[in-house]
């Protein structure tokens, strides 16, 4: 540390120089690595912009300390295109190679290098193949570099000290950082609006599938899927927050129940609450970044069409039949089995119909929307008595009556 000091005195004009060379690198980085870098800092985020044409838009800065400020201004967008379904595969699979990094490191921390070495593994063995075809097309050279990185990463898990271990993590994060500015073009990352939110509808799918793999009967059955689900729910909400700065000021509500559904996802992960309670929750950010980006859920997802196109009236009445069941439940003292149907009853079949039915009753949709979501399950919380619980939902089946009226 001696010999380095005073080196450095000996050389006043390397910190120029230094200098000089960091802003060169910042200003060639492209864009990509403030929304999917390796560190995610609240003051700089991507954009998520969805608006009609000459619509007033809001532009909501966060500050350090997590206020916000807001100031308006008019723009003129287009509601958004479906992004690339090759390219949304590409960065999706880039950002499970980042989990698995995250879950190696995690491990390494605790003293577990066994399940260090599964996650480091996990790239190159089930994840690699899928975006190495098209980063050899794009630069071959950097695909042999990240190629090489990952298998040395591998290799010295248990030998490398958590020091070395962080430091290979950032050299592997900022090749796929390069990987992604190389094979996604800018106007792909930054003028469409909805391809954040398919990355991270694609990440919540998959987390799901192994969350199901994972648990049962509220026990970790599959560690490693567990880590996993995890990771993925992770790096999509990451994602998702650095890509809300700047959006429509009417989709304000939008996003702040996807904030709200990723902190109940992640509570019912780490409670280890069954798959079906996850599944629901993650339909349910799903179907909100859906709305977010304009798009629809098969086209947000790279999918079939589902739920959201099925008939209106068959929605409602697997909402009432699903009441029915609530009731029951809640009488029988399953409070747990009552809130889940609960919020089956939101999250999986009325969001299916809160926009055609604002465009005929908006008043008619927010109402009913605040007896289901929100009153409903704090009624079930607070344990109330059953008759109060039955009243409430006879006023829901009759709002739901004339909603069916409307939907006809």
């Amino acid at each position: 540390m001696d010999e380095y000091k005073k080196a450095n005195l000996r050389s006043p004009y390397l910190w120029i120089v230094g200098a000089m060379v960091l802003l060169a690198l910042l200003s060639s980085s492209g864009p990509y690595a403030l929304s999917f870098g390796v560190q995610y800092q609240p003051q700089q985020s991507a954009t998520i912009i969805v608006a009609g044409s000459n619509q007033n838009m809001t532009t909501a800065a966060t500050s350090p300390n997590g206020t916000t400020s807001v100031a308006n201004e008019t723009t003129t967008t287009t509601m958004a295109t479906a992004p690339d379904v090759t390219l949304v595969e590409f960065v999706s699979s880039i950002e499970q190679i980042r989990g698995h990094l995250e879950q190696a490191l995690i491990n390494k921390e605790s003293g577990n290098n066994t399940l260090a070495q599964t996650h480091s593994l996990h790239p190159i063995e089930e994840v690699y193949s899928s975006i190495e075809d098209q980063l050899v097309n794009q630069n071959s050279t950097l695909n042999q570099t990240l190629s090489g990185a990952l298998q040395n990463f591998s290799s010295t898990v248990t030998n490398a000290t958590l020091q070395d271990f962080e430091s290979q993590i950032d050299y592997v994060n900022m090749l796929l950082n390069n990987s992604v500015q190389a094979v996604v073009s800018s106007s792909e990352l930054n003028n469409n609006p909805a391809f954040n939110a398919s990355v991270v509808g694609r990440l919540l799918s998959l987390a799901g599938h192994e969350y199901e793999e994972a648990v049962a009967n509220g026990t970790i059955k599959e560690v490693v899927e567990y880590q996993d689900a995890q990771a993925f729910i992770h790096r999509a909400e990451s994602i998702f927050k650095s890509s809300v700065s700047r959006m429509n000021q009417t989709l304000a509500h939008e996003v702040e129940e996807v904030n709200e559904f990723f902190s109940n996802l992640n509570g019912a992960v780490n409670n280890r609450d069954d798959p079906e309670t996850a599944e629901t929750t993650v339909n349910g950010i799903i179907h909100r970044l859906a709305e977010i980006a304009g798009l629809s859920e098969s086209q947000l997802i790279g999918e079939e069409a589902g739920a959201e196109e099925q008939d209106h009236i068959a929605i409602i009445n697997n909402i009432k039949s699903l009441l029915t069941q609530l009731i029951a439940a809640y009488e029988s003292q399953d409070y747990q089995g009552a809130e889940s149907i609960a919020t089956e009853a939101y999250l999986d079949n009325y969001e299916y119909i809160e926009i055609p039915l604002a465009q005929r009753d908006q008043q008619l949709m927010e109402q009913t929307e605040i007896m289901l979501r929100e009153e409903l399950r704090q009624m079930i919380t607070d344990r109330v008595p059953i008759e109060l619980i039955e009243q409430h939902v006879t006023m829901i089946n009759a709002n739901l009556d004339r909603a069916a009226e409307l939907l006809q």
